[in-house]
């Protein structure tokens, strides 16, 4: 089939059908387009979310995902979130990193309880679609916390204008790495959303080909967040006010394994 090398004005023609509709409708658009900026601000313009990577459901098996698979998704975003942070504009489209499999448990999901929780961590602070695809007959208390956490989806309402952006242990740089950090703000009051990582061994399509095993410490220093002063830190899943932290965040994680942070500057507490 030979097609024509732009057909961007599908995009523009699909919104203005829904416009006319007159209905609610949302447009997501694929993965596989062109995010310079030429083309970004079409796609912003006229879409409400973009796929960032192709499907992440196991094919043919009985679980629903691989982790293998899920490091590639989290590494795809990056790679979206930073190109379009480049072009120095506040986000306007979502990103959509398919459906999140947190629901049920690991002979369902085919993953450990906590991926899950590192998944639904990640698909919040990125402000992507939450498109729950588990097994709603089949959820479990695990699952249903992650899906309805009051303090979980307080973030997610944060992280709707303040997507979180990548930010190197050590260096604030944005690669990829296996023992990560992310952060999402800050806004004009100085509060903020942290996510430290340790994604495991890449599997092969984590982007960071790195294969630290066991728990890792991970220390995260204002700089490298790009913030400073005092914040009062809560540790989202956990429920736990960690106090005051006035240079650094420091912790230690498994394969796997992360943790969300909420920090709110104490200047605007007073």
């Amino acid at each position: 089939m030979n097609l024509p090398p732009d057909l961007s004005g599908e995009v523009i023609a699909y919104h203005q059908a829904i416009a006319q509709s007159g209905r609610q409708m949302r447009l997501d658009i694929s993965w596989k387009l062109d995010r310079s900026e030429q083309f970004f601000d079409i796609w912003e313009t006229n879409a409400d979310s973009m796929r960032t990577d192709q499907d992440i459901n196991n094919g043919g098996a009985t679980t629903f995902v691989s982790w293998g698979t899920v490091q590639r998704a989290i590494d795809n975003y990056r790679q979206y979130i930073t190109t379009v942070s480049s072009f120095d504009k506040t986000l306007a489209i979502y990103p959509d990193m398919d459906n999140l499999f947190v629901g049920n448990t690991a002979s369902v999901s085919g993953i450990t309880d906590t991926e899950r929780q590192t998944i639904m961590t990640h698909w919040i602070g990125a402000a992507a679609n939450l498109i729950i695809g588990s097994d709603l007959t089949n959820l479990d208390n695990f699952g249903l916390n992650l899906l309805t956490n009051t303090a979980a989806l307080t973030v997610a309402d944060f992280t709707a204008s303040f997507p979180m952006q990548p930010r190197n242990p050590g260096t604030g740089a944005q690669s990829a790495q296996q023992l990560q950090a992310w952060i999402a703000g800050p806004d004009a009051t100085g509060e903020a959303v942290v996510v430290i990582a340790n994604y495991g061994p890449d599997e092969g399509q984590g982007g960071f080909g790195t294969s630290l095993s066991g728990v890792q410490t991970i220390t995260v220093k204002w700089e490298d967040l790009g913030i400073q002063g005092s914040f009062d830190v809560f540790d989202v899943w956990a429920g736990d006010d960690l106090g005051s932290q006035d240079t650094e965040l420091e912790v230690q994680l498994g394969e796997g394994q992360s943790v969300l942070y909420h920090l709110k500057h104490r200047d605007s507490l007073r």
